[in-house]
């Protein structure tokens, strides 16, 4: 972490692609300053006060560097050249260009609580994350309503709705999405709260 820390410290100096970094890179280097700091002292004591210390400001720099990224990330607008001028990592692109396949086996069960429902799928490859929609199928049998919310996350499994009434039947579709786009919707399960 503090070669990576260091390293986009002194790419991102005076680098024209980067104009005006958030955050900036005093307070940026101050917080790579600190985790060095207190990571050597760590190491040399070993004591649970300086470890402490040391988890404290990694965090801190963490944070910093997720913001810095953002920045970077936003500021080039997919360009190579750029991205890489900035001295972060490039992550690989996805190893599939297509949107994802649909989920399978969605399953909806009873939650730990009264008015919650439990909801696993099949995990999607390649998808970053699910988007889920609740419904209602009317008493005369009529198709399912759907909610116009569409829930999200990144979760296949053990997800759990909450806020429901209670004693009563749902209904849940759920689809996969990437950064190429959003697959079909499931077929639809239903279950029922408690």
């Amino acid at each position: 972490l503090a070669t990576l820390a260091g390293k986009t410290l002194t790419d991102m100096a005076g680098n024209g692609n980067f104009p005006d970094p958030v955050p900036t890179l005093e307070d940026y280097g101050n917080h790579v300053n600190d985790y060095r700091t207190k990571h050597e002292a760590a190491a040399e004591t070993g004591g649970k006060f300086a470890t402490t210390a040391k988890d404290i400001a990694r965090l801190a720099l963490l944070q910093k560097m997720k913001q810095l990224a953002s920045y970077v990330n936003f500021t080039a607008d997919g360009d190579a050249n750029r991205l890489v001028s900035s001295g972060f990592m490039l992550v690989p692109p996805p190893k599939s260009n297509t949107v994802p396949e649909v989920p399978l086996w969605v399953r909806l069960r009873r939650g730990p609580q009264q008015g919650q429902l439990v909801m696993d799928c099949a995990k999607v490859r390649h998808a970053w994350q699910y988007g889920y929609q609740l419904g209602i199928r009317p008493t005369d049998g009529g198709p399912v309503g759907w909610e116009d919310a569409i829930h999200s996350t990144t979760r296949s499994r053990t997800n759990v709705i909450a806020g429901l009434e209670s004693v009563k039947a749902y209904w849940v579709r759920v689809r996969a999405m990437n950064g190429y786009g959003t697959g079909d919707w499931s077929e639809p399960v239903s279950g029922s709260t408690e």
